[in-house]
C-alpha cells in the first residue's frame, strides 16, 4: 500500500503534466513548423549542435547569467505570475493540497536543495532552447521570414527567457526561505 506522500507525488506528476505538455507545444510548434517548413537541414543540424553545447554551462555560469540575487526584481517583470500556471506552481499546488492539505514540495533542507539542482537544470534546458529559438529567428529573418522570426521571437520570450527567470527567482526564495 502506498503512502499518503506517495500518492500525493504521484498526483503532482499527473497535474504537472498539463502546464508541461500545455506550454510545451504553445512554445515549440512555431519552431517546429517553420524547422519543417523553411529550413535547410544541414542549417537546423548545425545550429541544434550549437545550442546543445550550452548543456556544458556548470551551475556557476548559470549564476553569473541571472539577473539579480533579489526576488522582488524578477517581480517587478512580473515572473511571480509565471509560478501560478507552471509546473510545481501555485494552481498545481493549490489543486494537491485539496486532496493532501499537508502536501509541501519542499520539505525540509534536503528537498530544497534537490530543488536548487533541479532548478540548474530546467534552467539549462531552456537556455538551450533560448540560443537555438534565438539563431532560427535570425535564420528566419535572414532568409525573409520575418513574420516567423517575429512569432519565434515572442515564443522564446515566453517559452524560453520567462522560464529561465522563473527558475532563478525560485531559487531566490529558497535560498532565502532556507537562511531562515
Amino acid at each position: 500500500m502506498a503512502s499518503e506522500r506517495q500518492r500525493a507525488v504521484r498526483l503532482a506528476a499527473w497535474y504537472n503534466a498539463v502546464p508541461n505538455v500545455l506550454w510545451s507545444v504553445l512554445g515549440l510548434a512555431p519552431v517546429v513548423v517553420f524547422a519543417y517548413q523553411h529550413m535547410e537541414r544541414p542549417w537546423l543540424y548545425g545550429l541544434s549542435a550549437l545550442s546543445l553545447l550550452l548543456y556544458l554551462v556548470p551551475a556557476a555560469g548559470l549564476e553569473r547569467l541571472r539577473l539579480s540575487a533579489q526576488p522582488a526584481a524578477y517581480r517587478r517583470l512580473g515572473v511571480h505570475r509565471l509560478n501560478r500556471f507552471a509546473q510545481n506552481g501555485e494552481l498545481v499546488n493549490r489543486r494537491l493540497r485539496q486532496h493532501f492539505p499537508e502536501f509541501r514540495q519542499v520539505q525540509g533542507r534536503t528537498s530544497a536543495v534537490r530543488r536548487l539542482r533541479a532548478s540548474y537544470h530546467l534552467e539549462r534546458f531552456h537556455l538551450v532552447l533560448l540560443l537555438f529559438f534565438l539563431l532560427t529567428s535570425l535564420y528566419a529573418a535572414a532568409r525573409g521570414y520575418l513574420g516567423w522570426a517575429l512569432l519565434i521571437l515572442l515564443a522564446n520570450v515566453g517559452y524560453n527567457l520567462y522560464p529561465m527567470w522563473l527558475q532563478q527567482y525560485l531559487r531566490a526564495r529558497l535560498r532565502a526561505a532556507t537562511r531562515r
